[in-house]
């Protein structure tokens, strides 16, 4: 019987990938060479979003971008020119056991095939929690309208206007009072959804 209590923290505490370690991660964005919106390079052989998840992740590594809220890490992905909504999903990172999470808050650019923006998404979006349940990982999501024939990109990025700051323009309401911090790196999934 108590030989069960000393494994319960392990899932628990496996529930949550730990910070990345923040010299690393500040560093390396600080150093990195942004590009503006405006010059990302298109890649025809970027990953084609569809009806199924596709993972990503923004951290040290990934190209860095301009934009109004910082320069960020971004991915790249194309679009089929049809009408319909991005669905983001982003998933936090902990550390002190799940009690201190740490979140990318997403920034989604749709492009054009030669690289303009089609009406840039305002601040404020309209985030909702998945899970946050005491150790578990937080999630968030967002939904982005496509809108349609010109669309050929999707830029995903993060808000980093106010880096390792609590995170108070979206609504939590659970009962747990955690202090959320927002972070440059992140792990997210992406798909496509055509009415």
């Amino acid at each position: 019987m108590k030989v069960r209590w000393l494994f319960l923290p392990i899932p628990l505490i496996s529930g949550c990938a730990t910070v990345p370690p923040t010299q690393d991660v500040m560093g390396d964005l600080a150093h990195a060479n942004p590009v503006p919106l405006a010059a990302v390079r298109l890649q025809t052989d970027a990953p084609l979003l569809g009806a199924q998840s596709v993972e990503g992740e923004l951290g040290p590594g990934a190209p860095v971008v301009e934009l109004a809220q910082g320069n960020s890490y971004y991915r790249l992905y194309r679009l089929s020119p049809v009408h319909g909504a991005l669905h983001l999903k982003v998933t936090s990172y902990c550390a002190c056991f799940g009690l201190d999470k740490r979140i990318a808050v997403p920034v989604v650019r749709v492009l054009t095939k030669t690289g303009q923006v089609i009406n840039p998404s305002p601040d404020g979006y309209d985030y909702s929690v998945d899970g946050a349940h005491g150790f578990t990982p937080l999630s968030m999501t967002l939904d982005v309208a496509v809108p349609g024939a010109d669309a050929g990109y999707a830029l995903v990025a993060s808000d980093n206007s106010r880096l390792d700051t609590s995170i108070t323009r979206i609504n939590f309401s659970w009962g747990n009072q955690l202090n959320i911090l927002t972070y440059p790196v992140g792990r997210f999934d992406i798909r496509y959804v055509v009415p």
